[in-house]
């Protein structure tokens, strides 16, 4: 399991659900899949900047010290988990390292590029929807661009 997956796990649970302590976290997230240590999840709670209150852990309030980002630039993501990149038709086709397709969905969708319409990750494939075939063709030369650098 990768860490920006699972800060972003962190971050939903926090959002949608109380958070009493490390272990609840940790029980939590195990729930979802993700088997970390208390280590992991202390580490976790620090880089994101989480808040420790009477009733839990909670995200910080807006306009309080910024959060660490949970994950790395397009560019790292896509150098680290990037296998292939086709076009078909209006589509890009990404193929990633099993399970990682969601992190890098996830940092094209942090990344607004205007010619995307959309993302749909699934565990190893990524598709990315364009409005046209010419504007897929230069999503695909962005992307293999930014592995090239």
């Amino acid at each position: 399991m990768d860490k920006v997956y699972r800060r972003t796990q962190i971050v939903d649970l926090l959002r949608s659900q109380e958070v009493e302590t490390q272990d609840d976290l940790r029980r939590k997230l195990a729930r979802r899949g993700i088997h970390v240590t208390q280590a992991t999840v202390s580490r976790d709670i620090e880089e994101l900047g989480l808040v420790k209150t009477r009733t839990g852990y909670r995200l910080p309030e807006v306009g309080a010290e910024p959060m660490s980002p949970p994950q790395p630039t397009l560019a790292v993501v896509l150098k680290e988990f990037l296998t292939d990149a086709r076009q078909a038709a209006n589509l890009v086709i990404v193929k990633t390292r099993p399970g990682n397709a969601h992190s890098v969905a996830v940092a094209l969708d942090a990344d607004p590029w205007e010619e995307i319409v959309g993302t749909v990750a699934g565990d190893d494939t990524i598709f990315i929807a364009t409005p046209s075939s010419r504007q897929a063709e230069v999503i695909r030369k962005k992307i293999l661009a930014l592995v090239a650098t």
